[in-house]
C-alpha cells in the first residue's frame, strides 16, 4: 500500500486538472436579494399613512403598536372637515357651521351614504375595513365637535370608529 500523493475527487474538481476551477453565479443571488430586499422595503413602508387633507391637523400622541388598517377617512381640523381629502365643510373657531335641526351636518352624511352605497355595490358582502371610519380629529377640538361628527357618521351607517394617532 502506497501512501502517495493521491488528489481528492470532489464535485468541483477535475479528475483531470486541466478545466478551470468552477465559478457561481452572482447575478442570481443579487436578483433574489434585490427581491427580498424590496418587498421587505414594501412591506415597512405600509404601516405608515400620508395624509394631504390633514397637513393642518395636530393629532395627538400616542405609544400603541397596533397596525393601521385602510378604511374610510375622515378628517377634522380647526377650519375644514375632509372625506377621503374632499373638502366637505367649514368649521369656524373648531365649532360645525351648516349643522341641521336634529345637529347632525347633512353634507357629511350625504357623502358617506353615498360612498357606503358605492362600496356595497361594488362588493356583495363588505369587509371589516370597509364600515371603519379612521378618524382624523384635531387634539385641539372640543368634544362637542368630535360627537357631532361621530353621530353623524353613525346614522350614515358607520359605526366603528379608529383615531389617527402620531407615534411617540
Amino acid at each position: 500500500m502506497s501512501f502517495g500523493h493521491h488528489k481528492k475527487h470532489g464535485p468541483f474538481s477535475d479528475p483531470e486538472g486541466d478545466a478551470p476551477p468552477t465559478r457561481i453565479n452572482l447575478t442570481a443571488l443579487m436578483d433574489i436579494l434585490s427581491n427580498i430586499i424590496f418587498f421587505l422595503m414594501a412591506s415597512f413602508g405600509a404601516q405608515t399613512l400620508e395624509l394631504t387633507s390633514a397637513s393642518k391637523v395636530a393629532l395627538p400622541s400616542s405609544t400603541s403598536e397596533l397596525s393601521l388598517k385602510m378604511s374610510l377617512s375622515v378628517a377634522v381640523g380647526m377650519e375644514e372637515l375632509f372625506v377621503e381629502d374632499e373638502p366637505i365643510g367649514r368649521l369656524k373657531e373648531g365649532k360645525l357651521i351648516g349643522l341641521d335641526d336634529s345637529r347632525f351636518h347633512p353634507r357629511l352624511e350625504e357623502t358617506l351614504r353615498r360612498v357606503r352605497a358605492q362600496r356595497i355595490a361594488k362588493n356583495e358582502r363588505p369587509k371589516e375595513e370597509d364600515e371603519v371610519v379612521l378618524f382624523i380629529a384635531d387634539k385641539r377640538l372640543e368634544y362637542e365637535t368630535i360627537d357631532r361628527v361621530m353621530k353623524t357618521c353613525a346614522r350614515a351607517g358607520f359605526t366603528k370608529f379608529r383615531f389617527a394617532v402620531a407615534k411617540k
